[in-house]
């Protein structure tokens, strides 16, 4: 069931648990911040309901990035092959691979060609974008680059510089994460 999420005083949702999962990793949402869904009678922790979904908990680091997490400090050249959903914390310079989502987090500037299922863009690429589903730019991003997806979403306040090339026939499956959070207030939900 979908889950609402309240951070800072703003409520986003609804989004599914794998939502939820690509916005911690790309430090949209904290563990620390509070979910609810409806029929419960109170909010609780990310942490508390989604200890699984690659949300770190306290005193842990993040599962998905555990054993492959590189250093910010690190400089790659060359080709970065991702096994699964993960943030790009360091930076970058050739091509970045993915069967899975890459997510270039806010704070981190890559000049690399990503090729991956889905791309979500909160940082600076210099560089294209291929993906089979669907690629987002984020309001806070920068993109030097083309983009050839599925489906394409640029944010209000994005920066993008190239062009795009839609094919719908390359949909992702089905479940797959959304653009980025969104705000709303759920109806019934405790005060």
């Amino acid at each position: 069931m979908p889950l609402f999420v309240s951070k800072n005083g703003e409520t986003f949702g609804p989004h599914e648990q794998e939502e939820i999962a690509v916005f911690l990793c790309a430090g949209q949402f904290s563990p620390d911040d509070y979910c609810w869904q409806e029929g419960w009678t109170e909010w609780r922790p990310i942490s508390a309901v989604l200890p699984d979904s690659g949300a770190p908990t306290a005193g842990h680091s993040n599962p998905a990035q555990k054993d492959g997490h590189i250093p910010a400090d690190i400089e790659i050249i060359g080709t970065l092959k991702l096994p699964d959903e993960r943030a790009v914390t360091c930076r970058v310079e050739g091509e970045i691979h993915s069967p899975s989502t890459v997510i270039i987090p806010h704070d981190v500037r890559v000049k690399a060609r990503i090729k991956a299922e889905s791309a979500v863009i909160f940082g600076t690429v210099e560089g294209d974008i291929h993906v089979t589903g669907r690629a987002v730019l984020k309001s806070s991003s920068t993109l030097h680059g083309d983009i050839r997806a599925a489906r394409v979403l640029v944010e209000e306040g994005a920066t993008f510089n190239g062009k795009s090339h839609v094919n719908a026939k390359a949909d992702p499956p089905a479940g797959k994460t959304s653009a980025g959070p969104t705000r709303k207030k759920p109806a019934g939900h405790p005060a």
